[in-house]
């Protein structure tokens, strides 16, 4: 795995520490755990296209260095269509996936910063003017999670299966 990005948090000492890191072909055989939809050929095409790219990245969250708690790519304007009608302009994201380690789903406490960590670098080293989420309507911790995070639900809500959130920064 890549350098760790590390996000300043305030906090009392000992308390969880999150870090982010982009990844890379060497963490292909635990990708392989998280992304089961995925074949190993497509995998291996995702991570050649996501090299040294910000169309596409695959970022993932580390608590107290040493457990893999979040998996979250998001996809830039050129690689990724909304289910709803609104179209993605360049320098915006879509989230099109988040998982969570099912280990971290009673730490309260980082569950509910660590999206905030995911926003923070996509805006400071991504650029990224805002970031979209297309939620389905049956995810009812995603909602929650898009919710303390601050993003916003948008006026285009054309999908009865889905909600379209909004982060702006």
């Amino acid at each position: 795995m890549n350098q760790a990005i590390n996000d300043p948090q305030n906090g009392p000492p000992g308390s969880d520490r999150i870090s982010l890191h982009p990844l890379c072909e060497e963490d292909f055989p635990w990708l392989l755990l998280w992304m089961v939809q995925e074949t190993n050929a497509s995998l291996a095409l995702l991570l050649q296209t996501t090299k040294g790219s910000a169309e596409i990245t695959i970022i993932t969250g580390v608590i107290n260095n040493h457990e893999r708690v979040s998996l979250l790519t998001v996809y830039a304007a050129a690689f990724t269509r909304l289910k709803t009608a609104y179209t993605l302009q360049p320098g915006e994201y879509s989230i099109q996936q988040l998982q969570l380690n099912p280990l971290i789903l009673n730490k309260k406490t980082v569950l509910f910063s660590l999206l905030g960590h995911y926003t923070h670098y996509l805006f400071t080293r991504l650029k990224a003017n805002k970031i979209f989420w297309e939620i389905p309507n049956i995810d009812v911790l995603y909602h929650e999670l898009a919710q303390k995070a601050g993003f916003r639900k948008t006026a285009i809500q054309d999908q009865r299966l889905y909600t379209l959130y909004e982060y702006a920064g």
